[in-house]
């Protein structure tokens, strides 16, 4: 059932967000915005995804899933209560094979390998240095995206891209969710998030 705090993972789609357990303070991409940076960076089967900052793990767990067996997924989190959270919610969905936590922080503890994608989730004041590294380690061909929800991060991570990579993407999302409401349905609106992207030529 959808939305069921059960072992194991749906089939279709990304997860609910009532799937994931959650803590305190810990942030969490929302399902709508997952969905959208997964068709952005697909194809991921097979490859090595490299995450900076895990939050909850619900970007974790599905990179996870988009990477298939053969594929994997290191994830790098300052906060030892987000890394935690990540790693309950990777092992329920039964994805702890494909998925390798660091418990440290961005630039500096990054592991060392050629990454096919790069998700930056969250950055803390590092942005800059955060996107440089990862950029070195993309694969060519590879791509980098990142999301933002404030007017400063956009701006930064424009301008780093713009000296990175000529192949550069910008989206604004505002999404919404519906719910039900005796015989009516609510819309209820998130927060806008910036998903920008580049290209490793």
């Amino acid at each position: 059932m959808v939305g069921e705090k059960s072992v194991g993972i749906i089939r279709r789609g990304v997860m609910p967000d009532e799937w994931f357990e959650r803590a305190d303070g810990v942030p969490m991409t929302k399902a709508s915005i997952r969905a959208v940076v997964i068709s952005l960076l697909n194809p991921l089967d097979g490859i090595n995804i490299l995450e900076i900052g895990s939050g909850t793990g619900a970007m974790t767990v599905e990179l996870a899933r988009a990477a298939g067996s053969a594929g994997h997924v290191a994830s790098v989190e300052s906060s030892p209560e987000a890394a935690r959270t990540t790693c309950g919610n990777v092992e329920r969905a039964g994805l702890a094979e494909r998925v390798g936590i660091v418990e440290g922080r961005a630039p500096r503890d990054i592991p060392e390998a050629g990454y096919g994608a790069v998700f930056i989730g969250g950055h803390g004041s590092e942005l800059e240095p955060i996107m440089r590294r990862c950029f070195d380690l993309i694969e060519p061909g590879g791509r980098m995206a990142l999301t933002s929800i404030t007017p400063q991060t956009t701006f930064v991570a424009l301008g780093c891209f713009e000296e990175l990579t000529g192949d550069i993407g910008f989206w604004r999302i505002h999404s919404s969710s519906g719910r039900r409401a005796g015989a009516d349905w609510l819309i209820i609106g998130n927060n806008p998030v910036d998903i920008i992207w580049g290209d490793k030529l």
